[in-house]
């Protein structure tokens, strides 16, 4: 049984409110067995509702309609003048499943939200009080331009954020006045782009990911938000961050020599992406390098594919992962890489990519060899120092 501790307090704000609290657990009874489901989603998408943190609930109230999860919040005007809670999952698959090109909308007698089509209509239940601190997220005044080439830009330096949580920087894009750049300690991505920003900050990889197929238009900065507008009248805000980000020039600075990039690459990297694709995580396939040799991999939960071609190398066995679009990036669009000092580089126009190159730890089979591939890792030295103490995440303080 629970122990009840919903008393109401004062927020920093002088507003009463329900806070939202751990609860004692006084006794633990046995119920028997029975089947429970796990209904979380990706990491984080849990909203509170009714005091309660749910999944996936969409709040309306002053006419628009808001998700928020602490990390990132997504909001839109609707013209619905209705207010409370409705879970995300059953109202997004109805509607997808529905043909009309307009539902009107209304709360009815039950309290419930009513959409209501041609010879057809259902309704969601609604919670009327809300908990949902959305107001944790300032709104901008005022807006500005998004360049061009940001979007493109986070688009390409996601391939390069850490899943590591216990180095919370490295899980994060690093938006500076003159670049965007990201490093997973094996690889680093940084694209030159004036982002109007008067100093850096970092934002979480995996919120920023959102952005790039919402054709955004506008950016604004608040005091602990970043907040993109698209033409549509959605806004997407991710919280931002102060935090002390490593200094990657020194590491992306070295010098090497020349290697031409073989034709057909692009290809290569799509077909190796299509067994690369279907294990979990982002997709990444291997490049080996030996004398005269390039290999590129791709294995996954259903199979593998391996492709050969002819490179002017000539130097050690290296290999290296990344992300098939981006090999495919590269690919179609430059044709020399550099490198040295274990690590290799490509400049193109607006960017640059650096990755560690590793020892193979099984020798390389010979050139005409495609069959199965070894299970076997890489020895790479990482970018960033193992020995570094991992750092806690400072978001920006809010009033």
């Amino acid at each position: 049984m629970l122990g009840n501790q919903h008393a109401k307090k004062k927020d920093n704000r002088g507003r009463y409110s329900r806070p939202l609290v751990n609860h004692k657990v006084v006794s633990v009874e046995p119920a028997g067995r029975e089947d429970v489901y796990d209904l979380s989603v990706e990491k984080y998408h849990n909203f509170a509702a009714n005091g309660i943190f749910v999944h996936n609930c969409f709040v309306f109230q002053g006419g628009m309609v808001m998700t928020f999860n602490d990390e990132v919040a997504c909001r839109k005007k609707v013209g619905i003048d209705v207010t409370g809670a409705v879970q995300a999952n059953s109202l997004l698959e109805i509607l997808g499943k529905l043909d009309d090109p307009e539902l009107k909308v209304r709360e009815n007698e039950k309290g419930e939200l009513e959409f209501r089509g041609e010879k057809k209509g259902f309704g969601v239940t609604k919670d009327a009080e809300i908990f949902l601190p959305i107001d944790r997220v300032e709104m901008p005044e005022r807006w500005r331009p998004l360049p061009k080439e940001f979007t493109e830009a986070i688009g390409l330096v996601q391939h390069c954020v850490s899943t590591d949580e216990s180095r919370f920087f490295l899980t994060c894009i690093h938006i500076c006045p003159e670049h965007i750049e990201a490093c997973d300690n094996l690889q680093i991505m940084r694209v030159a782009v004036p982002t109007g920003l008067k100093n850096p900050i970092l934002v979480r990889g995996t919120s920023l990911k959102q952005i790039v197929s919402l054709g955004m238009s506008e950016i604004a900065l608040t005091k602990s938000w970043i907040h993109f507008k698209n033409q549509a009248g959605l806004i997407f805000s991710c919280r931002r961050y102060d935090e002390d980000f490593p200094d990657l020039e020194k590491l992306m600075t070295f010098k090497g020599h020349e290697i031409k990039i073989p034709k057909g690459m692009v290809e290569a990297s799509d077909r190796a992406a299509v067994f690369a694709s279907d294990k979990s995580g982002d997709p990444l396939v291997s490049v080996s390098l030996s004398s005269g040799v390039i290999r590129i991999l791709g294995e996954g939960l259903s199979g593998w594919y391996k492709e050969v071609k002819s490179v002017a190398y000539e130097g050690p066995p290296m290999e290296f992962l990344i992300a098939p679009d981006l090999l495919k990036h590269i690919s179609e669009r430059y044709e020399e890489a550099v490198i040295g000092e274990n690590k290799l580089k490509v400049v193109g126009g607006q960017w640059e990519y650096v990755t560690v190159l590793g020892l193979p730890t099984d020798d390389a089979p010979p050139e005409e060899d495609v069959e199965a591939p070894p299970k076997s890792g890489s020895r790479k030295k990482p970018m960033v120092a193992d020995d570094e103490p991992p750092r806690k995440k400072k978001p920006v303080e809010e009033d």
